[in-house]
């Protein structure tokens, strides 16, 4: 306990010297990355030294060199507002196609990393699975030194884990549609997800009926005997019609019948972001006859009905507004964001459903809070 202790009190000091604590954590990630690098390139065995390149899984399909099928080549994405959030931020969130959804059927592979990518024999990593080059450079199973000794699966076994799989946007929008394809692989295939899981990752599993194939899995190194893989339905953040779509047909039905209110603000307890205002917000709300919702205190078919019955929702970015999932074209919704913090994805989403999606941005203070100006939200709130 004295050494945890020091080392807490250690590195809040460091933290205080901002300048000083910048360039130390640019020194050691810097030292990491080379130390990378040097492996990736004279690394002599599976286990030591990181990928030393790419190989394509969805050109093997095409090409007849593997079992599989291509269920998508591309989408049609939707026109988006004026003014628009996806636009603002620069982050390119609705131009990333074309993007193939397809699944390949691989024996004896080999799944690494925290992400669990599939490496060939001469220690190529599947482009598909890191979302290509142009991302893997943060991801886990592009960037590490030494693999444990591989823990073998027998049977057939599929994954929707990937650096884009934990915290509730991610699983819903990311992980759960590359379960769409369970119907192409053998009835028997199990499922792989990184454990342990929270509990609105387990009754999503429960709504689809799989939760008894599902193995939770904290292993980076695999050997698989029968490898289905499905691939990543879209760069995260991105407009994805295909995966709106299907998790609306699989869990709209699954709604809890309840009545709930037609109006409401999103409640963000304890969160890093946050409303430093926020009594005072949500007291306007309630002035104007808003219900204050806490999302984290409902089941996931209450919030489902909770979304598909809202006329008007308001809140501050966040991952509550992964529910605009469930809303009926026409629902009025008020996004508060951050100017430091700004992201299109539930406008990807606002605009696949024919929502009508409002943002407004506010300046934030040292600690990521912002301050809401009544002023600025009145007109939006009837």
């Amino acid at each position: 306990m004295a050494d945890a202790t020091f080392n807490t009190k250690l590195l809040a000091l460091l933290r205080s010297w901002k300048g000083f604590y910048t360039v130390l954590r640019s020194v050691r990630r810097g030292f990491w990355y080379a130390l990378v690098e040097l492996g990736r390139y004279f690394g002599s065995s599976v286990r030591f030294g990181a990928p030393a390149g790419f190989y394509e899984g969805l050109n093997q399909v095409r090409n007849g060199e593997r079992q599989g099928g291509i269920i998508l080549e591309t989408q049609e994405l939707p026109a988006l507002p004026t003014p628009s959030l996806i636009e603002r931020t620069g982050h390119n969130q609705n131009a990333r196609q074309p993007w193939p959804i397809f699944w390949m059927k691989e024996a004896g592979v080999r799944l690494v990393g925290t992400s669990l990518a599939p490496l060939s024999s001469d220690k190529k990593l599947m482009r598909e699975a890191v979302y290509g080059e142009e991302f893997c450079d943060t991801d886990p199973s592009y960037n590490y030194l030494f693999l444990p000794k591989a823990v073998s699966l027998p049977g057939s076994w599929t994954s929707i884990i990937s650096l884009w799989s934990s915290g509730y946007y991610h699983w819903f929008m990311d992980a759960l549609p590359r379960l769409a394809l369970l119907a192409d692989m053998p009835p028997e295939t199990g499922v792989l997800v990184r454990g342990p899981l929270l509990r609105y990752q387990r009754e999503s599993l429960q709504i689809l009926g799989i939760e008894h194939r599902v193995r939770e899995t904290s292993e980076t190194h695999l050997l698989i005997e029968k490898y289905f893989f499905s691939s990543p339905v879209g760069m995260t953040g991105c407009t994805n019609p295909y995966s709106v779509k299907w998790l609306r047909e699989k869990f709209l039905v699954h709604r809890a019948a309840i009545e709930t209110p037609k109006r409401f603000f999103i409640l963000r307890k304890g969160k890093t972001r946050g409303i430093r205002n926020e009594e005072e917000v949500s007291d306007y709300f309630c002035s104007q006859g808003w219900t204050l919702i806490d999302l984290e205190t409902l089941a996931l078919s209450e919030q489902i009905s909770l979304f598909q019955n809202a006329e008007a929702i308001a809140g501050e970015h966040g991952a509550g507004f992964s529910n605009l999932l469930w809303c009926r074209p026409g629902c009025r919704v008020l996004e508060l964001c951050a100017d430091n913090f700004l992201n299109g994805c539930y406008e990807g989403i606002a605009v696949s459903l024919r929502l009508q999606h409002n943002f407004i941005v506010f300046p934030t203070d040292g600690t990521s809070k912002i301050t809401i100006d009544i002023s600025k939200i009145s007109s939006y709130v009837k």
